[in-house]
């Protein structure tokens, strides 16, 4: 009985240091779901914030999703989200914002310190998605699609292979985008959402990636870029491969699977170099001029040499902007234990040579002979 009135005691005493006047219920609050950044308008501020707040509905509807965006301008965000509680009527609370837009302007002069906000932020989930928006951030989140069940859940299904599965998504979270900040031997990369279409036809379009140091845009990537690079940080098992003859597309491959190994020499005497090693197999999925046969050793040599190509020619981008988004020089620190490993990797990386080697293995033909 003694142990029971003991643990009731304790329990009590626990309810009544949680239960504060500081805590609002459910329905006094409004709940973020997408945070966006733009340049202020104002010559005078640095910053345009706007927060996309879902306004919910008591009953389920077949009509589009309301949402609010609230936004001002401010040299700093705490300000412009104190600000903005003025205008709303209840609590903000930003534990379901799930993505964080950069608008293409402040993407090209300085996101470290907004990031550091974000991090700062005990409510804001640092899984959240993070990307650029083209041409700003204020058109992506005033969007409307008529897919939409609830605000903001386009962009929530495109990343993280949650709803779309596509190898030129680049798909980035908040957590990670800091870390590559932060880490010598490690470049931030973005995903580039491009707003298409007018009126009901409007549509955003995910298939470019932006690379940078760690404070602003350093090179934006082709589609095709994209996906390498992608397939280099083995983010996605399934892709396409675009094999070409005489400058003509000859025939796809549908990879089911790859893997990417990578070693660094740094013998003495020796240019230094990375030797990389990709192993991808899949099936012909499309031939654009029908031979009648299949010549997989051919189709797989052809492939291989066109693979190491698109490889090197990213490889060597990325060299001459000094951008290192794979972390060669990350694995470099690693594996040299001195004081002066970072100084050192960036003597070596201008110089450094890159060998590929590109093993692909063609499966078969899918439900054709």
């Amino acid at each position: 009985m003694k142990h029971l009135l003991k643990t009731i005691i304790v329990f009590t005493s626990i309810v009544l240091v949680l239960s504060s006047c500081g805590y609002k219920d459910i329905d006094k609050r409004f709940f973020v779901v997408t945070i966006g950044i733009d340049k202020a308008e104002n010559t005078d501020k640095k910053y345009k914030i706007m927060l996309k707040v879902a306004v919910p509905s008591p009953e389920v509807t077949s009509e589009q999703p309301k949402f609010i965006v609230s936004e001002h301008e401010s040299n700093s965000v705490t300000g412009a989200v104190r600000m903005i509680k003025t205008k709303l009527s209840k609590e903000l609370d930003f534990s379901h914002a799930k993505m964080v837009l950069f608008g293409e302007e402040i993407a090209k002069e300085d996101v470290s310190e907004l990031t550091d906000w974000l991090i700062r932020r005990r409510d804001i989930q640092k899984i959240a998605w993070v990307g650029i928006a083209k041409p700003n951030a204020e058109s992506i989140l005033t969007m409307n699609r008529i897919t939409e069940e609830i605000p903001s859940n386009a962009l929530f299904l495109t990343f993280g292979n949650i709803g779309t599965d596509s190898v030129y998504i680049l798909s980035e979270r908040l957590f990670d985008f800091r870390k590559r900040i932060t880490e010598n031997g490690l470049s931030p990369i973005l995903p580039i959402i491009e707003k298409k279409g007018k009126g009901e036809r409007e549509y955003f379009e995910v298939s470019h990636g932006a690379v940078l140091n760690n404070e602003k845009i350093k090179l934006i990537l082709t589609s095709e870029e994209t996906k390498i690079l992608n397939i280099m940080l083995e983010r996605m098992e399934h892709a396409d491969i675009m094999v070409n003859k005489d400058g003509k597309e000859f025939f796809y491959i549908a990879s089911e699977g790859s893997k990417v190994k990578y070693t660094i020499r740094n013998e003495k005497g020796k240019k230094p170099a990375v030797d990389i090693q990709i192993r991808i197999s899949g099936i012909v999925e499309e031939e654009l001029e029908y031979t009648g046969e299949s010549n997989f050793k051919e189709y797989e040599k052809m492939a291989e040499q066109q693979v190491k190509q698109r490889v090197l020619h990213l490889l060597t981008a990325l060299q001459n902007k000094n951008l290192d988004p794979i972390g060669f020089g990350l694995s470099y620190r690693a594996t040299n234990f001195n004081k002066n490993d970072w100084e050192e990797w960036l003597s070596v990386y201008p110089d450094i040579d890159f060998n590929v080697d590109v093993d692909i293995k063609i499966e078969g033909t899918g439900l054709l002979k």
